[in-house]
């Protein structure tokens, strides 16, 4: 029976321990250290593959840094809202009023001369999924408020520089580099151990967690929404390894819906249809997407958002570049 739902949420859940990170934590730690003398931090890139703990890490990494310091705080998701009206606002009332401003009648000028008058001690901003954002020049102005450090989260860093002009990038080319590797599957039963304690009414077997964690792949996400789903499937028996096989595509399908359901307009119309029509070339790939969509996208940009889409565990990218085939997930 599982006694805390909450601790299964992999979206919202910060641990009380945070295991197998020691050494990205000491990193975020010291970029951000300056700010326990009343100055900001080095603004800081996380990267790494999906379900490799960066939101996790640098949530847990600012929560410490509140325990010790006179700061101010925020995460923002760029993948609930990547338009960037809504990320400065969302910024803003942490530390601003917000309640006259308007989406339709607000200038982003104004929103950010009030942030900047509103800022009056070190700040510090997580923006996760980073490369979601509309706008990177968004960026640039944020990194121009003193008081400000952001923490940039994105799969990978040649997707956000990508989209950003020389101006941007030549401001965040010397901040602090965080890269998370996957998870071995001895580190995920340490952490599904540890969700068990916290959020189930009884223990499972090692041999269970291990094969949970061969399963993930790496992937904590995976590997916590399939212990998550295995409970509840078992009910008030013991899981067992069927169950966790069954429990697993559940918790995959379940994470690719929730990624799906927040996809740009041409991110979507893409997946579907290499879902539809994959295996594709690139060749085959494009007058297809012309067609459905009616917009002229250069091959490159395609790439590029297949890329994310395989970065989110939705597409799979098949055999070398010349002859790379997509197919979806």
């Amino acid at each position: 029976m599982i006694a805390r739902e909450e601790v299964f949420d992999v979206d919202a859940f910060v641990p009380a321990d945070l295991v197998h990170r020691n050494h990205e934590l000491n990193l975020l730690s010291t970029a951000l250290s300056p700010i326990l003398d009343g100055n900001s931090g080095s603004n800081t890139i996380v990267t790494g593959p999906s379900g490799v703990g960066k939101t996790t890490t640098a949530r847990f990494g600012l929560a410490q840094l509140q325990a010790e310091a006179d700061v101010v705080t925020r995460y923002v998701n760029c993948w609930d809202d990547h338009r960037p009206w809504v990320v400065l606002y969302d910024i803003l009332s942490e530390v601003g009023t917000v309640w006259d401003l308007h989406r339709r009648s607000t200038a982003h000028d104004m929103i950010l001369t009030r942030l900047r008058e509103s800022v009056d001690k070190p700040y510090v901003v997580i923006l996760d999924e980073v490369d979601r954002l509309d706008e990177t020049d968004l960026l640039y102005s944020l990194d121009a408020i003193p008081e400000l450090t952001l923490v940039l989260i994105t799969n990978r860093e040649e997707e956000l520089f990508a989209s950003m002009d020389e101006r941007v990038h030549s401001r965040f080319r010397s901040g602090v580099r965080i890269y998370c590797e996957p998870y071995r599957i001895s580190e995920l039963v340490e952490i599904l151990d540890a969700r068990v304690r916290e959020g189930l009414q009884y223990d499972v077997p090692t041999e269970i967690l291990e094969r949970i964690a061969d399963h993930a792949a790496g992937d904590a996400r995976v590997s916590i929404r399939s212990l998550y789903r295995a409970s509840k499937l078992a009910g008030d028996d013991v899981i067992t390894s069927a169950v966790v096989d069954e429990a697993v595509p559940l918790a995959r399908g379940e994470l690719r819906q929730k990624t799906t359901s927040q996809l740009k307009v041409h991110e979507a119309t893409l997946l579907d249809l290499v879902r539809e029509h994959g295996p594709l070339k690139m060749g085959e790939l494009r007058p297809l997407y012309i067609e459905e969509s009616g917009e002229e996208r250069a091959a490159r940009s395609l790439r590029r958002d297949l890329q994310k889409l395989a970065d989110y565990n939705l597409v799979e990218a098949r055999g070398e570049t010349n002859g790379r085939r997509y197919v979806g997930l």
